[in-house]
């Protein structure tokens, strides 16, 4: 229209021509952007992106679909991947820069067709693709999530009653009502010899003395059941007791003395945890205690330097995983820290795989990814790491009467040093200002170079205090923020420090809970520690108790003991996991000596493992006994015992030979080599040879339960291995030179070698084996010392009934 037209063009028409042609000019702009869109944006997108990032795609990456604007509208893990009109707020525009993310992670996009996606963000991102979002995100439902068996409260079960005398114990009553509920049969009791032998190596890990058998044959027979319950306190109370039950904890912490990697440094401090964890069991330490201990040790207080020590040398549990200390990105390197923390503090005491919500919320249990950063927020105010090119870790100066003493007798000398250097400068200084219009030269500077040299020697020789590593708080613990897709450096929301809501009390009816308190300057381990161990959380005492009874009977109730969420299985005994989790922190005081009494005298622990009639194969109702394999430890811990070469002298310290850097080429030839399997030293790259080949615990990970194997390399290992050919050598010597104490009668010293090594008389048939091998043609030596070899081959050495 021409301005004359427009002036005599009456009002409402002119009104109705402006908004027709603005019309048409905003179709003439739509027109443009979709033709932009169809040429520019959508061909980039089926190429590059819709592999990954479509509704069709085998593995939809990060939950984000890009084939239909409702997907980049709703987004991914990361939130909507494109915000119309703020291209510098977008996601997508983010990724294509390789800022954020890289997409496509093989290679970056041109620049001209990032620049292209930018001027269809800034116009508004028009985008006529429809089609699904995709499927919604399930959200973790903590109060559905609380249902589940383990996120209950623990419970205090009445003790059923039965109708039969077959139960002794108030645990015997719950299997034995289950027993009649699904009309089990019930295999008979074990031999005086087998209970024997399982109470020993189950308590101790080690087999008993054939006097002791014989003491014991004579007691069983007369009360079973008292004969049990002494035989029980007097190994709870030998010093064997914490070395073995400290081996059982040092699985679950995943122990090593060096860092593992390909380069696995050393960890020359590591043994006061493995001693503080042996003297810990034989002390019957609290287990609630000995949680806090490792978890916030370094903080709490103490009232000598004995209590100080011990908490400071439980606190390295949390520096003691394996770590690439070489790690250069530091960042990466910390955070990797922090989520193995994290993962194994969920395992060892929780029996949850935390670890799964680094990235997104839990798949399978109610954690949600929040709930992960608030915890590394505590981890993340803790020190752990040491920098440098290779960092190092966390030592703290343990405190003792000597050292102050010394540091005191040597603060005195350098006192003195002092100050004699300080007379003789001022006695210098005034001779000069007397003789400074004289043309005389000083006094000789020797003595006062002598006391000088003398300082710095001094100085050098300062008393150093015994170190172990742990953990220390941070200058400024702070809360933390969520990483996106568990990237580092892509920093979600800030999450205040906190726990499992799941796995705590007064939890309101959104299913949350109320913030942790954690004083200010603190970094929250210590409020961590008493949240684990608080008689609220459902989960420490049943996973704890749980793993005592399957050291003891040899399956859990619950036979995934690191795993009590949705992923693991339920307990085959639900009242009678509460029963003694229950019991534990109420009348046992969370003593496991009380824990460990209180189920060998149970009537099912001395079943035998004969299957009765129509029995269950896999001995879901306990209906018998689980005949078990020898573990590593036990197994060269027993040889070494019967050889008379076990060294029980070797109690603590360091045992490693020599330090070095690296841990690969370790020989372990040299040390204490007859010391207890738990004193060997114990590397990640280095493991001894003859645990390794029986299967000993992988130091890497959590490990509440070893797999059992049954290999041809063992067997050619207990043929041929140099040392068990010569721990048979000497057993063989050492009985001969015995034989003036026992009968000359072959079929004697063949039921005791029986004893010695397999811990029960031998039948006819073995008798007579023995005898042909005794009375060949070969030396008397030689043929003992194959039939002690035969017998540490046998499968009745390698098992306990």
């Amino acid at each position: 229209m021409t301005l004359q037209q427009i002036i005599t063009t009456p009002y409402s028409a002119l009104i109705h021509c402006l908004l027709l042609s603005a019309m048409l000019t905003a179709s003439a702009i739509a027109d443009e952007r979709l033709e932009f869109f169809e040429k520019r944006i959508r061909p980039v997108l089926t190429k590059h992106c819709q592999q990954c990032h479509a509704a069709d795609a085998r593995n939809i990456r990060g939950g984000l679909l890009l084939d239909s604007k409702s997907g980049w509208q709703r987004g991914g893990d990361s939130g909507p991947a494109v915000v119309p009109g703020q291209p510098d707020k977008s996601l997508l525009l983010s990724a294509l820069r390789h800022e954020s993310f890289a997409m496509p992670p093989e290679e970056r996009l041109p620049d001209t067709v990032i620049r292209d996606f930018e001027t269809w963000i800034r116009a508004g991102a028009l985008d006529p693709r429809e089609g699904r979002a995709g499927p919604e995100t399930q959200k973790p439902d903590l109060l559905e999530g609380r249902q589940f068996w383990s996120f209950q409260p623990v419970q205090s079960p009445a003790v059923p009653t039965v109708k039969s005398d077959w139960p002794q114990t108030p645990i015997d009553h719950f299997l034995a009502a289950q027993h009649s509920t699904v009309n089990a049969n019930v295999a008979a009791d074990a031999t005086a010899d087998q209970v024997l032998r399982r109470l020993h190596f189950a308590i101790v890990g080690l087999p008993p003395l054939p006097d002791d058998i014989r003491e014991f044959r004579l007691t069983y027979s007369q009360d079973a059941s008292l004969a049990i319950a002494t035989v029980t306190d007097h190994l709870l109370a030998s010093p064997r007791f914490g070395e073995r039950w400290g081996r059982h904890w040092l699985d679950v912490t995943r122990f090593a003395e060096s860092s593992g990697g390909g380069r696995s440094l050393m960890f020359p401090h590591a043994w006061r945890f493995r001693d503080y964890v042996i003297r810990s069991f034989n002390d019957d330490k609290p287990f609630n205690v000995f949680v806090r201990e490792h978890i916030a040790g370094d903080l709490l207080p103490s009232g000598s330097d004995e209590q100080f020590n011990d908490q400071v040398s439980g606190s390295a549990y949390l520096a003691l995983g394996p770590i690439n200390y070489e790690l250069q990105d530091k960042e990466l390197l910390r955070m990797e820290v922090i989520d193995e923390q994290i993962d194994t503090i969920g395992r060892t005491f929780l029996g949850l795989t935390l670890g799964c919500a680094r990235c997104h919320d839990h798949k399978f249990d109610p954690i949600p990814t929040r709930e992960y950063y608030a915890l590394a927020g505590i981890f993340r105010s803790t020190q752990s790491l040491v920098p440098g090119n290779v960092s190092g870790y966390v030592k703290t100066p343990l405190q003792s009467a000597s050292h102050r003493e010394s540091m005191k007798a040597w603060d005195q000398q350098r006192q003195t040093l002092t100050n004699e250097i300080k007379q003789i400068q001022k006695a210098k200084n005034t001779t000069v200002a007397k003789k400074a219009n004289e043309n005389t030269v000083p006094e000789d500077p020797k003595i006062l170079a002598a006391l000088q040299m003398q300082l710095k020697e001094h100085q050098a020789a300062k008393p150093v205090a015994d170190v172990s590593m742990s953990v220390r708080e941070q200058a400024a613990p702070a809360d933390w923020h969520v990483h996106v897709r568990g990237d580092v450096r892509s920093l979600g929301p800030l999450v205040k420090r906190g726990f499992l809501s799941v796995a705590s009390a007064n939890v309101n009816e959104s299913g949350q809970v109320a913030a942790a308190t954690i004083p200010a300057g603190s970094s929250g381990r210590v409020q961590l520690a008493d949240w684990i161990v608080t008689e609220s959380n459902p989960l420490t005492t049943r996973v704890y108790v749980n793993r005592v009874w399957r050291h003891l009977i040899g399956e859990g109730i619950v036979r995934t003991p690191d795993n009590f969420g949705s992923m693991g299985t339920a307990p085959t005994h639900p009242e009678l996991l509460d029963y003694l989790a229950s019991s534990f922190m109420t009348e046992d005081q969370w003593s496991t000596k009380s824990l460990i009494r209180r189920i060998v005298t149970s009537r099912i622990f001395r079943l035998s493992s004969d299957m009765p009639s129509d029995g269950d194969p896999e001995n879901q109702y306990l209906t018998q006994a689980f005949r078990r394999q020898l573990d590593a430890e036990a197994l060269r811990d027993s040889l070494l015992l019967i050889s008379g070469e076990l060294d029980l002298s070797v109690t603590e310290g360091l045992t490693i030979s020599k330090i070095t850097t690296f841990d690969a080429n370790y020989d372990h030839s040299t040390g204490s080599t007859n010391a207890r399997s738990v004193y060997l030293p114990f590397l990640r790259n280095a493991i001894h040879s003859s645990l390794d080949v029986f299967g000993t615990a992988n130091p890497n990970v959590v490990t509440g339960q070893r797999t059992q194997t049954i290999l041809p390399g063992q067997a050619l290992y207990l043929m041929n291995s140099p040392f068990v050919r010569e721990q048979a050598k000497l057993a063989a010597r050492n009985f001969l030179e015995g034989q003036s104490d026992i009968s000359k009668d072959d079929s004697d010293s063949i039921d005791l070698v029986w004893m010695q090594v397999v811990g029960r008389a031998p039948n006819p048939q073995e008798i007579t084996t023995a005898r042909s091998l005794l009375e060949s043609t070969q030396p008397r030596l030689q043929a003992w010392t194959v039939l002690f070899q035969i017998l540490f081959g046998s499968i009745d050495f390698r098992f306990v009934d």
